[in-house]
């Protein structure tokens, strides 16, 4: 099932959430492993929960364009010192 572009109207305003691969935050707090991102009006930012299972993320980190969830991604996850 494809999504009409009509779909991505209410992300088009929200900030870049994910810039690129790297762990990120969930609202829920779980982490997530992104491996490929997309600046397109897509769910082109790909990656996996920390159980394996497979995710696709909006560049503003939403699931869906009408409403926020849990596992929306709202932030990278800062980098630990050694």
């Amino acid at each position: 099932m494809t999504k009409s572009s009509s779909y991505f109207v209410p992300l088009l305003f929200l900030p870049t959430v994910i810039a690129g691969p790297g762990q990120y935050r969930t609202r829920c707090g779980e982490i997530v492993s992104i491996r490929a991102s997309s600046t397109r009006h897509d769910h082109g930012c790909v990656g996996t929960y920390s159980d394996g299972v497979p995710e696709g993320w909006h560049k503003s980190g939403r699931i869906l364009a009408s409403r926020e969830t849990i596992n929306d991604i709202i932030g990278p996850v800062p980098d630990q010192p050694a």
